[in-house]
């Protein structure tokens, strides 16, 4: 999944974006509301953790614009500010969640994995397919119970298809979230094609091989169970 970090303390937001990387996130970091207003012109996000107290203005601004022209991209408002009539302000703005400085990265993982749950309809931290299930907050598969001996990267893929089951993903947007910005020649189709390969050669062999489809000349899907 892709995640924006728009928070300007240099501190906070290289420790936020490791974090969050090792989590399985991909994360572009800005530090204003015109870098970020740039970074979701250019690229499609799953959430933004949205600062406040941004150096160009106040994030709320960004908020009413990222409800107005990206309203499938969740919102947190991560700011230093503790009063009840800013955290209100911003739910009622359309933010998902609201989480101030000082907090726990694993308070912040937990926020981040229920507004995860309510933008693809889960009702807990895994998506089951037909006796698979892909943990989010893990790096975690299992196959009728038992593990699935997966790579962090075809892990990310599955989850990435699971939580997208349903609508076909194509592969240069499967890419994307996978890699982020470090997608170029180098990952080409045949790329992701062999990491499909490998993750239908386990699941094969875990008795799931039926469940990622490919839509020729588009990408893959996974279909609703």
């Amino acid at each position: 999944m892709r995640l924006l970090l728009t928070e300007d303390e240099p501190y906070l937001a290289s420790s936020l974006k490791k974090y969050l990387g090792n989590d399985g996130f991909i994360v572009d970091s800005t530090s204003t509301i015109r870098e970020s207003q740039k970074a979701l012109m250019s690229e499609m996000y799953d959430i933004v953790l949205l600062d406040l107290n941004l150096p160009d203005g106040d994030g709320l601004s960004l908020l009413e614009e990222i409800r107005t022209e990206y309203p499938r991209t969740a919102v947190i408002i991560i700011t230093a500010r503790g009063e009840v009539e800013d955290r209100v302000k911003g739910l009622n703005l359309g933010s998902d969640d609201y989480i101030s400085k000082p907090f726990s990265m694993l308070e912040l993982s937990a926020r981040i994995n229920a507004v995860v749950r309510r933008k693809f309809g889960l009702k807990n931290n895994s998506v089951e397919l037909d006796g698979l299930s892909v943990h989010l907050d893990e790096m975690l598969v299992k196959a009728d119970s038992d593990p699935l001996p997966v790579t962090k990267i075809e892990y990310n893929i599955l989850r990435y298809l699971a939580l997208n089951r349903g609508k076909t993903v194509s592969r240069i947007s499967l890419a994307e979230h996978i890699w982020g910005n470090e997608v170029d020649d180098r990952f080409s189709l045949d790329f992701i094609n062999s990491h499909i390969k490998n993750i239908r050669k386990k699941l094969k062999d875990a008795g799931k091989d039926q469940l990622i489809k490919t839509i020729y000349g588009v990408g893959y899907r996974i279909d609703k169970i």
